[in-house]
């Protein structure tokens, strides 16, 4: 079926027979895979998949150029039920401070109303038409805040298995490249036991 010939109702019975089998243990899960035109997100189709799904993987076609692997976009990505199963008792205490912390600083960009990674963005784009030299220091500390993200926690060999508590310990480590008045989200026990630098 064409994606203009495909309403809600259409998109929306793909996905509803999912889920637990009457008298077999587990569940039936999908895992639509969408390719979307021109990387269109807010196209119908991968919008209301959005909506009707419990996360969506974004992948990148930037961070593929750039030998980044996975490609997975950070800041369009998302798991409804992470908050459920994050967290003491399930992961490590700090896991969704951490997470959240990762998409939010530098302060910088906070205090500019804008998500790092996504200024990161801008600012890249810019770099490639000014050159770096032209930057300003805030804009230098958002270029190195996502090369750190990208390259110590993103990036990971087909060899490399990851558990994720090895991930969580990669997460904090890029964190701990920022001055510690940046890392407003983490408890002060998080950074004593990390050693954020004091300077910022």
């Amino acid at each position: 079926m064409r994606g203009d010939q495909f309403d809600d109702a259409d998109e929306a019975s793909l996905y509803e027979p999912c889920g637990r089998l009457r008298g077999l243990p587990g569940s039936v899960t999908v895992l639509p895979v969408l390719s979307m035109p021109a990387g269109d997100i807010t196209h119908p189709v991968p919008d209301l998949t959005g909506y009707i799904t419990e996360g969506q993987i974004v992948l990148s076609r930037q961070l593929h150029a750039r030998g980044v692997h996975p490609t997975v976009e950070a800041l369009t990505s998302l798991s409804r039920p992470m908050r459920r199963g994050a967290g003491p008792g399930r992961t490590r205490a700090g896991h969704l401070d951490v997470a959240a912390q990762l998409l939010s600083a530098p302060a910088q960009a906070r205090q500019a109303g804008e998500l790092a990674l996504a200024r990161a963005r801008q600012v890249r784009e810019l770099a490639d038409l000014v050159g770096q030299a032209a930057l300003s220091p805030a804009d230098r500390c958002s270029l190195d805040f996502e090369d750190t993200f990208t390259r110590g926690l993103l990036d990971q060999r087909r060899d490399e298995p990851r558990t994720l508590d090895q991930a969580l310990e990669r997460a904090g480590q890029v964190l701990m490249t920022l001055p510690r008045g940046q890392l407003t989200m983490l408890s002060a026990e998080f950074l004593d036991a990390h050693r954020a630098p004091e300077s910022g």
